[in-house]
């Protein structure tokens, strides 16, 4: 405080300060006074920073708002929250933060204390607009909708108000609503769909993040969801809606899953019911529930918050255009997917839309109507969602009372399961670690082991993801087809990252302190080393250290075979690093920042080696916007692999092989490939694909040298094109015969070869109706049946494959006699090059740590030669 002012008399001070609570403030604005025209008008859309800029100017004219910075986005945008509720309220925002926070948390409370805590506190309701950014009306809706609960002074918005603290997102990824924005405003035909990803990475996958947390943005919100205000109640918009249906609205369809909280699913019937019940007053016809959209899946934005005791609530609006359209009943399809009546009214479909115009102003008002249900039934309920929040938590400490996961410090990858630790803590999930050896269930454990106890309030997540998922055999008639889950059906962390957590069924005596965020021991190096250094291969992140010893000019070798050496016993891939006068430093830097214990060499080991260099990695790029690409490109800059997106005209120019050691294809089919997008569709500068001639382009690259790594269905590339010996298995069947949702899997493999090194003989693999090969030309038997050939043919090597029985990990597989015994992961030789056929996604969506070795060890392998392993300072 400034001394001159504190010494004025305390009467002229409380003048001064009467006359400063008087003075005029600005006017509330209107979103048209900032954006320059009304939310959702037709032939407009706003971007991120204009709808900011009205954020920012509502609070600074009213005292019912609050415009909080909640982080930065992908692309260095502050990510911006609204705290809506009426002038009291907002003055007293700690103590309500403190008391959905004791709610939640329902840890020293008996139930008459949280009665009298729900009694006083008001329901917290998150609504956020803009997560996917080519639907685009919710975005537009967030400005209107902000303005309508700052500024109505109806008696319900006041009862509102007065009840509710609204957290308003206007916008769960601003870098794409920027992105589509500018793309419709400029003049593009091609309507609100850029021929790129609409979020720098992940795209569509934005909404699928959310028990993993890779995104800021995902970070962000959860800071806000599980650390800083426990909403009860958690709403998220999007616009693919059935047609001809307006919108999907609550419940959900079946199957639920098991480990969701009853009192979160009736909380869902019952705000999905004031929805309907809303709609039908206001004469909106076209709402329909029970199509599509179920809840076994956790990782959604709606969905993760149920393992939370939150009740998360989806709408899926119809009409994603700012360009006005007339729809003419005759053009319906007579039913829904599930065989519903469009134009009968049914149970669940009690108003068909019967046609005429529709602008996006509708479809926001739909919005808008959806939101303020899902506001007045928070209000009206206030202290039922509150004393709920706290019983769901209640119930699960006293669930898992005598249960505790343990996460022991012995891992195959002790990167892995630091980073696994720290998903759970995204999730608010409380772990400790061991400060003393203990012992749980029989087994003894070393000090820096995690301990995980179930008696915690958001016991339902840590559960869902630590356990396996049986999904339910579900068809569309008995013995029929499979009824298509709505995401994935097994996501189990443990297995995909390839971390040992074992159940133990009694609460662990230990010494433990609490873990805000878990961090890798410390890491060092041994000595200096005469010869040169050590680096263990069954880490990731010795990826990352390789990377950059390989930037710094450092020579990094791989052993072929198992070496025992300064203490350390390491299989087959270890890391040499010979000794040159810059190396014990960066060597020390990377076992200081990685956590890696790396030992000093006083002499080179036996055996062979590889001469690794830092690959030219050429990562395919195709139009359109490709989520697995994304997902790649992010994979590579987390371990600091160089890479340089290739584009289907670099494709077709050719000589490639100057310029590539590695080309990567993810994820896509060969057809997409070879032909792109349509001509018409967009600027001629983004359409047509690869080509004929880009296939031969590529074919010829790697006949001259190069390595294609071709993952998941893009190996129906090389398959179709360069006559190898291999087929896919899958191809041509129906989903009767073979249907793998999103499932884990378990495959084995042969970590001798370079492909698997520093892998586990055994680990899980995501596949999502993936192919499998089967190896060797085939050959005509007796009475011409085809028959393959019983050994491998030259230059074939399979380095995975599924097993013969258990194949099922976590999931559902339909047809499991299909991949018994076939091969998932092979690498081919073509000419002087070669080609590694990835038969599943092995970095799908960032979350099967257990597997990215396959894709890393693929790229090492085209910058690799055999050589002598030598000093640095030998020729």
């Amino acid at each position: 405080m400034n001394r001159f002012i504190a010494t004025i008399p305390v009467a002229l001070a409380l003048a001064a300060a009467t006359s400063a609570s008087q003075a005029p403030r600005p006017a509330v604005p209107t979103p048209e006074s900032v954006i320059g025209w009304a939310p959702c008008a037709d032939y407009k859309l706003a971007t991120y920073e204009q709808i900011a800029d009205y954020i920012r100017k509502l609070d600074a004219a009213s005292d019912r708002m609050q415009a909080v910075e909640i982080g930065k986005t992908a692309e260095g945008r502050t990510h911006l929250m609204a705290v809506i509720s009426s002038e009291e309220n907002i003055k007293n925002l700690t103590r309500y933060k403190d008391i959905a926070r004791k709610l939640a948390l329902a840890r020293g409370l008996t139930d008459d204390e949280a009665q009298a805590l729900a009694r006083e506190g008001k329901t917290i309701v998150w609504i956020d607009y803009g997560l996917h950014s080519t639907e685009v009306a919710h975005g537009q809706t967030a400005p209107w909708m902000a303005y309508k609960a700052v500024s109505e002074e109806s008696a319900e918005m006041r009862f509102i108000r007065d009840n509710v603290i609204f957290l308003l997102v206007p916008n769960m990824n601003p870098d794409g609503t920027t992105l589509v924005a500018k793309w419709y405003m400029e003049g593009r035909p091609w309507s609100t769909n850029p021929p790129e990803l609409y979020h720098k990475y992940v795209g569509h996958d934005n909404y699928r993040d959310w028990f993993m947390f890779n995104m800021p943005e995902t970070q962000n919100v959860g800071r806000q969801l599980y650390t800083e205000w426990f909403p009860q109640i958690v709403y998220n918009q999007h616009q693919t809606g059935p047609f001809p249906a307006r919108i999907f609205i609550p419940p959900f369809e079946d199957p639920m899953n098991p480990n969701i909280p009853p009192l979160v699913m009736r909380g869902i019937a019952e705000v999905g019911s004031a929805m309907s019940r809303r709609f039908a007053r206001e004469g909106k016809p076209g709402v329909i529930s029970r199509l599509n959209y179920d809840t076994w899946w956790n990782g959604g934005m709606r969905t993760g918050p149920y393992y939370h005791n939150m009740v998360g609530i989806l709408t899926e609006t119809q009409h994603n255009s700012p360009q006005p359209m007339v729809y003419d009943p005759k053009t319906f399809p007579k039913t829904f997917a599930d065989g519903t009546s469009t134009q009968e009214p049914s149970t669940f479909y009690p108003m068909p839309f019967r046609g005429g115009e529709w602008h996006l102003r509708n479809s926001c008002e739909y919005m808008v109507t959806a939101s303020m249900a899902v506001l007045d039934i928070g209000a009206k309920r206030r202290e039922e969602w509150l004393y709920d929040i706290y019983q769901m938590g209640r119930d699960a400490i006293r669930a898992g009372d005598r249960e505790t996961y343990v996460v022991s410090a012995d891992q195959w990858d002790a990167g892995a399961a630091v980073k696994l630790v720290n998903v759970l803590r995204w999730g608010a999930v409380e772990v400790e670690r061991a400060t003393q050896p203990f012992t749980a269930g029989g087994v003894g454990y070393p000090a820096g082991s995690y301990l995980v106890r179930g008696a915690q309030p958001f016991r339902a997540h840590l559960t869902d993801l630590l356990n396996p998922q049986v999904y339910p055999d579900r068809r569309i008639y008995p013995g029929g087809p499979p009824e298509r889950p709505y995401d994935i059906t097994g996501w189990t962390l443990p297995y995909q990252m390839g971390v040992r957590v074992n159940k133990v069924g009694e609460a662990v005596t230990a010494a433990t302190e609490k873990v805000e965020w878990a961090k890798p021991d410390a890491g060092f190096v041994a000595a200096q080393g005469r010869f040169g250094y050590l680096i263990d291969p069954r880490t990731n992140d010795a990826y990352i250290a390789v990377n950059r010893l390989l930037k710094g000019g450092e020579r990094v070798f791989r052993l072929t075979a198992p070496v025992a050496a300064a203490g350390m016993s390491l299989p087959a891939g270890a890391f040499a690093v010979a000794a040159a006068a810059t190396t014990q430093a960066r060597v020390g830097e990377a076992a200081r920042s990685l956590g890696l214990k790396i030992a000093a060499l006083d002499s080179a080991p036996g055996g062979e080696a590889l001469r690794l260099k830092a690959p030219r990695i050429g990562l395919y790029h195709a139009w359109g916007g490709n989520m697995d690409e994304g997902w790649t490109r992010w994979l590579f800059e987390q371990f600091e692999f160089p890479y340089t997106s290739l584009y289907d005209k670099d494709i077709r120019a050719g000589a490639l092989r100057t310029k590539f050691d590695v080309i990567v294809l993810p994820e896509a089919t060969y057809l997409s490939m070879l032909k792109g997008l349509e001509p018409g569709t967009m600027p001629e500068q983004y359409v047509g694909g690869m080509t004929p001639t880009g296939v031969a382009n590529v074919y010829e690259f790697v006949r001259d040298g190069g390595t294609l790594i071709a993952m998941d269905h893009a190996s129906e590339l090389p398959l179709a094109t360069f006559g190898l010996p291999i087929r896919d298995v899958t191809a041509g069947l129906r989903e009767s015969e073979y249907y793998v949702p999103g499932t884990l899997l378990r495959i084995k493999l042969n970590t001798s070869h370079p492909v698997a090194y520093g892998m586990q003989d055994e680990t899980a693999a995501f596949l999502d109706a993936s192919p499998a090969f089967a190896v060797g030309w085939p050959r005509r038997g007796f009475f011409g049946a085809a028959q393959e050939e019983p050994r491998l043919p030259e230059g074939v090597s399979i380095v995975a494959q599924y097993p013969t029985k258990d194949l099922l990990m976590s999931g559902w597989i339909l047809g499991d006699g299909v991949l018994a015994g076939r091969a998932a992961v092979i690498e081919a030789s073509v000419g002087k090059g070669r080609v590694v056929l990835l038969g599943f996604r092995t970095q799908h969506r960032g979350q099967p740590h257990a597997t990215f070795k396959l894709l890393f060890n693929s790229v090492l392998l085209g910058g690799a030669e055999r050589a002598p392993l030598v000093r640095a300072t030998e020729p």
